[in-house]
């Protein structure tokens, strides 16, 4: 019973709002200029039914193709979602699989320039490995000590000379006077 008293009386109140609204002059003359209109289209929907059908039906059709749009939009970008998940997993792997190969490469080049150094300072020292030919340093060229040096043009920065070369007076000093000679 409480339920029906609301309803009751929320129409009361609307219907009591909607005359006290009508005492000011231009709500009247505005919802009287309405009225007339609605009027005037029922008149001539009524005389011409098919017009009216023919509203009803582009409305309905706008609707259909616009909730089509949508569909098919929602079907486009729920497939491409899917390519997305499963693509996800493979390009995560190429990423890692490119990290690693960098690191890998760093690590290479970390190792072959340590291995540089190993090797220039044995050959500064006198020994090479893989060879028993000792390292002749850039000064020995500039300096004339070995085959001419600067002397003959020679443009080296260095070499590994066969010991034999040393043994036959060939390089350093012995080399410079005996072609003096």
């Amino acid at each position: 019973m409480a339920g029906s008293k609301f309803g009751k009386m929320v129409f009361i109140g609307a219907l009591t709002g909607a005359v006290i609204s009508m005492f000011d002059k231009t709500t009247r003359s505005e919802m009287s200029r309405r009225a007339q209109g609605l009027s005037e289209d029922a008149k001539y929907y009524m005389k011409n039914p098919d017009v009216l059908r023919w509203k009803l039906q582009d409305k309905s059709d706008k609707l259909k193709a616009l909730y089509e749009q949508f569909d098919s939009d929602k079907r486009y970008l729920q497939s491409k979602a899917s390519e997305l998940k499963q693509l996800t997993p493979t390009v995560k792997t190429l990423v890692e699989d490119t990290k690693t190969a960098f690191v890998d490469s760093k690590d290479a080049v970390m190792e072959a320039k340590d291995d540089y150094k190993q090797m220039a300072t044995e050959a500064i020292k006198g020994g090479h490995p893989g060879t028993d030919q000792p390292f002749v340093p850039e000064e020995a060229y500039a300096e004339g000590q070995v085959d001419g040096g600067s002397m003959g043009g020679g443009t080296s920065k260095g070499t590994f000379v066969p010991d034999a070369a040393y043994r036959e007076g060939q390089v350093a000093g012995e080399a410079r006077d005996n072609m003096k000679n």
